[in-house]
C-alpha cells in the first residue's frame, strides 16, 4: 500500500510534483546531499523514502525508515506502480508543486501558503487530468 507522506529522491522529483498534484505530501529533499541524510529525514518526519536506488533502499532497510523502491524511469509506469500500491492519482490540488506547502483557496485560484505561487484551471488542467485518468485506466 502506498501510503504518505512520502520523501522524493533527487531522481523522483518529478514524480514528487505530479504525487503533490493529487494531493500527496511529498517533501524534497532540502539540504540532504548524502544517502544517510535522506534515511534520517525519511526517519525523524514520519515519510516513506522514494527512490529508485536499490543500494538506498538496502541502508533505508538497516537504518529503519520506510521506502519504496519505484521500479521505471518513466513517469507514467512511476505513477502506475503507485496507483497499483493503492495510490488515488485523481487531480486534487492541497499541496505545492514546487515547495509542498499546502495551498489556500481563494476564489478561482490557489495559492501556496508557503512560496505564493498561484494555481488556476487553465488549458493544462484538462491534460493533466486526462493524463492521470489514462494512467488509472491501464491499471
Amino acid at each position: 500500500m502506498a501510503k504518505g507522506p512520502f520523501l522524493a529522491d533527487l531522481m523522483l522529483m518529478k514524480l514528487g510534483r505530479w504525487l503533490r498534484l493529487a494531493g500527496e505530501d511529498v517533501a524534497n529533499p532540502e539540504g540532504c546531499i548524502e544517502d544517510a541524510d535522506l534515511i534520517v529525514k525519511a526517519r525523524v518526519e514520519g515519510r516513506v523514502l522514494l527512490t529508485r536506488d536499490k543500494a538506498l533502499l538496502a541502508r533505508c532497510k538497516k537504518g529503519g525508515a520506510d521506502c519504496l523502491l519505484i521500479l521505471s524511469s518513466d513517469l507514467d509506469d512511476q505513477l502506475a506502480q503507485m496507483v497499483d500500491l493503492g495510490l488515488d492519482l485523481r487531480l486534487d490540488p492541497q499541496r505545492c508543486t514546487l515547495c509542498n506547502a499546502p495551498l489556500e483557496k481563494g476564489g478561482d485560484r490557489w495559492i501556496c501558503t508557503g512560496c505564493g505561487k498561484a494555481y488556476w484551471q487553465g488549458s493544462h488542467w484538462v491534460g493533466i487530468d486526462e493524463r492521470m485518468a489514462r494512467i488509472r485506466d491501464r491499471i
